[in-house]
């Protein structure tokens, strides 16, 4: 459960910050003093300390040292207060805080604050598993992208201080935060390297620059946003999410993408290609052998009795051993090799750079895995029969036609053997 920890002794605001959590579908502890607070971090499982500047037993700055080198130091620490001193909200932040809220701000504006912090977006789920590199030679500013990150569960970050680093670190990531103004070098042009490296990566520029050419010219040469310093969190984890929203996207239509066209050229029930992209295949090697004197051979099998096989036990089945046929196949062969069902029971396999001889190696490593298949059913064994021919002349029609009939002589000469 989601739990507020509360440093508070007004009760006016203790009644506010309980509401709120209610709310937010929260459980609200309250502590009057800084000990008693740490007492509970021992005994309960804290979400988020809500804390005031000044406390019982001294200030917040103490507390919230205390608890940085303690093992509750990645519990986001918000400042709730009445002060509007930037001297003291630039100390706060040093100090590793999430948020400064103040005691004036409306009601409404206080609980959105405070909604942040709810880990329960899917989005945030997701963000979880990708992949981060941050490029920043300010110590300061890594340690506060760092408590940003660890506050919402993000751990696969690595830091680097220099382009240097991160070059040699020789790592490729979902997202980057790079800063714009580095020692050695500047961060547009570690931009257009990323962009020429990783194109489908998400690019996140950070500068304490806020000056519209400099964001327009960032932007434009491939970054996807541009943060300026000091960070808010609220709005530095809210673009974040919109960028990596945005990168989720794109990666759910490339997959999309390329399950479409996978589904074009593949027979459903196999999962091998299906006749179209074997003949495409077919001709592509044939123009590679007259462009380039290449070579290559085609195996033909078909199962033997395949349709006593359907008769007897029925069509589903026949289904599952056409599949176990299709996975003799695949793991009778090479990566490069082109296997496919050619229609009903039938196979057709492409070998590149392959020549008659080393063909019927294949095809008789391919009969006898199919030979040793275990079909579920007793002394049920299912064959193939097949016809091996290498590519001669300029005809694939041609190249398949004898390879079919060569198939076929297999059959008649009994059956569970291969002829070439």
């Amino acid at each position: 459960m989601y739990t507020i920890l509360h440093l508070e002794t007004s009760m006016l605001y203790k009644t506010l910050i309980r509401e709120i959590s209610v709310e937010l579908s929260a459980r609200y502890i309250n502590a009057a003093s800084a000990s008693e607070a740490v007492d509970i971090l021992k005994r309960e499982n804290i979400s988020l300390i809500l804390t005031v500047m000044e406390l019982e037993e001294g200030s917040s700055v103490d507390f919230i040292k205390a608890l940085n080198e303690s093992e509750f130091k990645n519990i986001p620490v918000v400042v709730i207060t009445g002060n509007d001193s930037l001297e003291d909200r630039k100390r706060m932040y040093d100090l590793g805080i999430v948020d400064y809220i103040l005691k004036k701000s409306e009601r409404e504006q206080i609980k959105n604050n405070l909604a942040v912090f709810r880990r329960d977006d899917p989005v945030a789920e997701k963000m979880n598993k990708l992949r981060y590199a941050v490029l920043d030679d300010n110590k300061m500013d890594r340690k506060i992208i760092e408590r940003i990150f660890a506050v919402n569960d993000i751990t696969n970050v690595a830091f680097y201080d220099s382009e240097k680093s991160l070059v040699e670190s020789g790592e490729n990531y979902d997202v980057y935060i790079i800063d714009l103004v580095l020692e050695n070098t500047s961060g547009d042009k570690v931009i257009m390297k990323l962009r020429e490296k990783d194109p489908g990566s998400v690019v996140i520029a950070v500068s304490g620059i806020d000056n519209v050419k400099t964001v327009s010219r960032v932007l434009s040469i491939g970054a996807d946003d541009y943060l300026t310093k000091p960070f808010n969190y609220e709005l530095f984890i809210a673009r974040l999410k919109t960028n990596i929203r945005a990168f989720m996207l794109m990666q759910e239509l490339r997959k999309k993408k390329e399950e479409l066209e996978k589904m074009a050229v593949t027979d459903s029930l196999t999962a091998l290609f299906n006749r179209r992209h074997i003949y495409d295949r077919l001709r592509q090697e044939g123009e590679k052998v007259e462009r380039y004197n290449s070579k290559f051979s085609i195996l033909m099998f078909d199962i033997d009795f395949f349709k006593r096989i359907n008769d007897l036990h029925g069509h589903q089945f026949g289904d599952i051993v056409l599949r176990k046929v299709a996975d003799a196949i695949k793991q009778s062969i090479r990566n490069v090799d082109i296997a496919g069902r050619y229609g009903g029971e039938e196979f057709l396999i492409i070998l590149p750079e392959i020549q008659i001889k080393g063909a019927v190696t294949v095809a008789e490593r391919i009969r006898s895995t199919v030979e040793k298949t275990d079909t579920g059913v007793p002394d049920l064994k299912v064959t193939v029969s097949g016809g091996a021919a290498e590519y001669l002349n300029g005809d694939v029609e041609e190249l398949v036609k004898k390879a079919d009939k060569l198939m076929y002589e297999a059959k008649e000469s009994g059956r569970n053997c291969i002829r070439f």
